[in-house]
């Protein structure tokens, strides 16, 4: 049975001024021990959530003997530094110029808008000085917070010693924030692990204003309906799930066997395990990446749009040369908020076409050295708990550099080679299926031999092949204004003239 929680055992309301601490207790005591140890330490989370977690991390130092002052936009109450003329960047220059200039001992700055001395013009002249005090006063314990869209003067990133991420809500917090009134939208029980499945990449302010919209009736016979709902209102980001499933993908029954019995059958058994353990050990026994091989036109995007269906995830794709950019450190940049972007649509496939363009062994000359270094970074800084698939294609594994094909990267291989004459009958069914033609069985059994008689002869003829004749075969049909079954004849002329 899946792990479920009565709506009952779940807490009536959530004061909004613990939302942080609810959350993320595990990452803001990662910072809060640096601290104590005198590290200083970057933050990388949502913008929204960076305000919350700096007041949960003040709260947490107090009893250590630490005080925090945080410079953000409000006017001065109590701890808080007012808002000079110049603004937050020149706010946030002028308290660490003040803290700097006398004892620097237990006191801790916390910068929820670090991230606005990044600019499209290069850095001002505040900025330049915040900097400068920052490297010329290392013994300053300082916390920063950066959105992940949002790049950092690289200067500044390597400052702090301690680095932290947070981002989706992890499984074993969901308890503390469903109330019984939401949970009741579910029915009298909410299994939190398929919750989790749609909500991995959701920050808890994202998934609180979710749960808050969720306009369902009370205790309903089953809890599919509210689940179809939630999931819909986390695709206002504007992500669709594709709809081609594995259904719609003809023949290749191997495949589709190898993806469904490595990975998703092992997300069902780690949504449905008994204990958090299980969980957890399931978690981290699904492939974190799929590399899918074979020439082109046998289907590799197709089948990574119905692997993001199967998953209930958003689709992003993208190539190396979407990626690269003309300015130092962009193209990294560009695959880091590409990740990012994925990791708060979760679940998410995110698709790299022709991964050899970067990621070629270094025999064949890397094109882009510190990209394919950038995305073994990001992928290895994947949690095993946010459904995040990078799925990559190329004409064979052993195109690529052997570093990415292990595990925790693209370890799961799944071969696609031209169809077989035992799958031509099942594809050809279902292209001509939605283009309103049918063959009959003359000319499918015609169709097979043409495929077979040309599997090594000039262009591979494969499944894009076999899409053009439908194609072709559907326009000359509707030319006609006929319906009858395709002929030989017909499949002899057209395939002729591809």
């Amino acid at each position: 049975m899946p792990p479920t929680v009565r709506a009952e055992d779940l807490p009536a309301q959530i004061d909004p001024a613990t939302l942080a601490t609810t959350a993320y207790p595990d990452p803001i005591a990662d910072v809060g021990r640096g601290l104590i140890r005198k590290l200083s330490c970057l933050v990388e989370c949502p913008k929204e959530v960076s305000p919350f977690l700096a007041h949960a991390i003040r709260t947490w130092i107090s009893p250590h003997g630490l005080k925090g002052t945080i410079i953000d936009a409000r006017a001065e109450t109590g701890e808080r530094t007012p808002l000079s003329s110049t603004g937050l960047v020149g706010n946030m220059r002028m308290a660490v110029a003040k803290v700097a200039s006398g004892p620097v001992a237990n006191t801790v700055l916390l910068l929820p808008h670090l991230d606005l001395l990044a600019g499209s013009s290069g850095l001002i002249g505040e900025a330049r000085e915040l900097i400068a005090l920052l490297v010329e006063n290392p013994d300053l314990l300082w916390v920063g917070f950066r959105d992940p869209a949002v790049p950092l003067p690289r200067l500044l990133e390597q400052l702090p010693l301690n680095r932290v991420r947070v981002g989706g809500v992890p499984l074993q917090r969901l308890r503390h924030l469903v109330t019984q009134r939401e949970a009741r939208k579910f029915g009298g029980e909410i299994d939190l692990g398929r919750l989790h499945r749609v909500t991995s990449g959701l920050n808890v302010l994202q998934l609180r204003k979710y749960l808050a919209a969720l306009d369902r009736e009370d205790l309903p016979a089953g809890s599919a309906p509210a689940f179809t709902e939630f999931r819909r209102l986390t695709l206002s980001h504007g992500l669709p799930i594709p709809d081609e499933t594995f259904n719609h993908i003809g023949g290749y029954a191997s495949a589709k066997q190898k993806l469904r019995e490595e990975l998703l059958d092992v997300f069902d058994l780690a949504d449905n395990a008994a204990t958090e353990s299980q969980r957890d050990r399931l978690d981290r026994l699904a492939p974190r990446g799929v590399l899918l091989v074979g020439p082109s036109g046998v289907g590799k995007r197709l089948m990574a749009r119905a692997l993001a269906n199967a998953m209930n995830g958003v689709f992003i794709e993208t190539t190396g040369a979407e990626l690269k950019s003309r300015y130092l450190g962009g193209s990294e940049e560009n695959l880091r908020l590409l990740f990012a972007r994925a990791r708060a649509a979760a679940p998410a496939v995110l698709l790299f076409k022709e991964l050899d363009a970067f990621a070629a062994r270094p025999t064949r000359g890397a094109a882009e050295p510190s990209l394919f270094l950038q995305l073994l970074q990001e992928m290895d800084s994947l949690p095993a708990g946010e459904r995040v698939i990078p799925v990559a294609t190329a004409p064979s594994a052993n195109s690529l550099d052997a570093a990415i094909v292990q595990p925790s990267r693209f370890e799961l291989v799944v071969e696609l080679r031209p169809p077989s004459q035992g799958d031509v009958s099942a594809i050809v069914e279902k292209m001509a299926t939605p283009l309103g033609i049918t063959f009959s069985t003359e000319s499918l059994a015609r169709t097979t031999k043409l495929i077979e008689f040309n599997q090594t002869a000039g262009p591979p003829f494969n499944c894009a092949r076999l899409s053009a004749l439908c194609r072709s075969l559907a326009r000359l049909r509707a030319r006609m204004g006929s319906v009858d079954p395709i002929t030989v004849p017909e499949v002899e002329r057209i395939w002729a003239g591809l």
